[in-house]
């Protein structure tokens, strides 16, 4: 029987394990730090989603949208919201993890911190534990800037926002990608005072501008405070809290809260793991290099998931861990392919997309064409006098086929498996603009955006 011999807990570790016991194969899996579950269960998706939902409830009760109902406060109990996370995390990683693994035959949970001795062999401690393959899955972790004076203060992160049993007064913000924004708006919704930093001239500075500049407007608009275009230089503690010193075009600005928080990035958990010395290559932040099939530069030692960087997804971290085990029991396994990816920001509104950006499908030749649906004129949000926002679609103007999409607008990620199948099948919009389409439903946008490109002619 084939032993793989998986590193990490998290959701690329464990959908690896499954994948390997069901082709008959005998897994060991060593982890450590993060409980069962890994980043996404623990400290990432579930309970930043529950927090943000919970945010978004508050918000809308003091701002309805509808005439003749009056806002009102919502008291919020943080500590007693921040405990029901945590109950609701601890109750999914029993239900999906600490009950089901132990009786899966063939598959042996290791408690400790995992090591390799040389390509086939993991040192648990004074344990050494041999197999035919070794996968490595052992995720990412926030990185901070080393600024002058941060090791002077206490730096919230997603590992540590969602253990405190109060938010802080005011905040200070680093970053303008997924973490920062969602906790932002959620840490605001829920009564601090943010103030969210960047350094590119928008947030979202990976996508157009006309994304992040619409989005940092509806921060604006609900209190928030955007300052982009930064250059940190060093971080002071005052004693009730931090003062961050920065340059912003010519000018020196400064500015304090009771707390800081760094969405600045991830970094690869791939210290101590012996990579040195068997001559496995990392790149960037201690991401690990792997080629077209996962396999790293040492054969026979593969990795999935957040470790590698790029994605940084759950749902390519699971695809790529399927991908590693098709190939070791000979099965073809498609690679991913960039542009069909979707990708969500789970703001309110919330940004989506797939496929390529306008900029980007003119560069490799493409002629292109855009539609765009306002929010104010889609008929389920309409209906509501909610006006925030946009759906863009982009065709291959000789095929009539999508190549790409980007949402602005309340559920724009729920868009993005429908819009998937469209792009990846090669729906011509024609053919979509002519589908029949439930009323005041989601998925109408996209069949009203694409109704525009044959409006005009």
């Amino acid at each position: 029987m084939n032993h793989l011999l998986v590193l990490g807990g998290g959701t690329a570790a464990i959908s690896a394990a499954h994948a390997a016991v069901e082709r008959g194969w005998r897994v060991s899996v060593v982890h450590t730090g993060l409980p069962l579950g890994g980043c996404c269960l623990n400290v990432g998706c579930v309970p930043s989603k529950y927090l943000i939902r919970a945010a978004e409830r508050v918000h809308h009760a003091r701002h309805p949208l509808y005439p003749g109902l009056e806002g009102v406060p919502m008291p919020v109990d943080v500590r007693a919201l921040f405990e029901g996370q945590r109950n609701k995390v601890a109750e999914l990683r029993k239900r999906n993890y600490l009950d089901p693994l132990p009786q899966v035959e063939g598959l042996d949970l290791i408690e400790g911190f995992g090591t390799l001795v040389d390509a086939r062999t993991v040192a648990v401690g004074d344990r050494r534990i041999s197999g035919d393959a070794v996968l490595i899955a052992t995720g990412s972790s926030p990185w901070t800037p080393d600024l002058p004076g941060m090791e002077s203060v206490d730096v919230l992160t997603n590992e540590t926002l969602f253990d405190l049993e109060a938010l802080p007064k005011s905040v200070l913000v680093l970053g303008g990608g997924y973490i920062a924004l969602e906790m932002a708006q959620m840490m605001h919704r829920l009564g601090t005072e943010v103030t969210l930093i960047q350094r590119s001239a928008h947030v979202m500075s990976n996508q157009p501008a006309e994304l992040g500049e619409t989005l940092a407007g509806f921060f604006e608009a609900e209190g928030l405070q955007v300052v982009c275009g930064t250059s940190l230089e060093r971080i002071e503690n005052i004693g009730s809290g931090v003062r961050i010193h920065l340059r912003q075009g010519e000018q020196t600005r400064s500015f304090e809260a009771e707390a800081l928080f760094s969405g600045l990035g991830r970094k690869g958990n791939t210290d101590g793991l012996g990579l040195d010395r068997v001559g496995i290559e990392t790149a960037g932040r201690g991401f690990i290099r792997v080629n077209e099939k996962l396999e790293t530069t040492v054969p026979g030692v593969y990795a999935c998931g957040d470790v590698l960087g790029g994605h940084l997804l759950v749902y390519t971290a699971s695809y790529e861990a399927e991908q590693v085990v098709s190939q070791l029991s000979g099965e073809s396994a498609p690679p991913l392919h960039e542009e069909e990816i979707p990708w969500v920001v789970f703001t309110d509104p919330q940004v989506a997309g797939i496929g390529l950006d306008a900029a980007t499908a003119r560069k490799r030749g493409l002629e292109i064409e855009e539609a765009v649906l306002p929010v104010n004129r889609w008929p389920r949000f309409s209906t509501l006098g909610e006006d925030r926002g946009f759906l863009k679609l982009i065709r291959d103007v000789n095929t009539d086929c999508l190549v790409g999409a980007r949402a602005l607008c309340p559920e724009g990620g729920d868009l993005m498996t429908e819009l998937g199948w469209i792009l990846r099948k090669r729906i011509p919009m024609r053919e979509v603009a002519g589908s029949l389409a439930p009323y005041l439903t989601l998925s109408e946008g996209i069949q009203k955006c694409a109704g525009r490109f044959q409006d005009r002619g």
